[in-house]
């Protein structure tokens, strides 16, 4: 999958935490685009690919679950290392049902998580 540089998906209902998360990513070499549910996310998805992706296990409209069930059989497991799932509930209970190459950060925690994987 060849990614856009610069391009991250924001898959967050809640409007405080997904602006705080464009904040982050803010700088001039990134834009964000944002899903507020599963379906949202994954016809931004069909149309255009992500250097990275930023979702919520629990969004409405078919789950974070289903979406990166989704990006795993129609993109490829090469992707999932570009996937940040942010939960409120138990971080290794998350990891276990998304896989390893997945990064599972806790709600309180993914705006730092976040700058930190996209300046790496």
């Amino acid at each position: 999958m060849d990614m856009r540089d610069g391009r991250v998906l924001v898959v967050e209902a809640n409007p405080v935490v997904s602006r705080a998360i464009e904040k982050a990513s803010g700088s001039p070499t990134f834009l964000c685009d944002t899903a507020t549910d599963g379906w949202a996310a994954i016809e931004l998805l069909e149309a255009g690919d992500y250097a990275a992706i930023v979702i919520d296990t629990d969004i409405p409209r078919h789950s974070g679950y289903g979406v990166l069930t989704y990006l795993r059989e129609e993109v490829g497991e090469d992707t999932m290392r570009n996937v940040i799932a942010m939960t409120n509930f138990d971080r290794e209970e998350v990891r276990r049902k998304v896989g390893g190459t997945v990064s599972v950060v806790s709600k309180d925690d993914a705006v730092a998580a976040v700058t930190r994987v996209l300046n790496a």
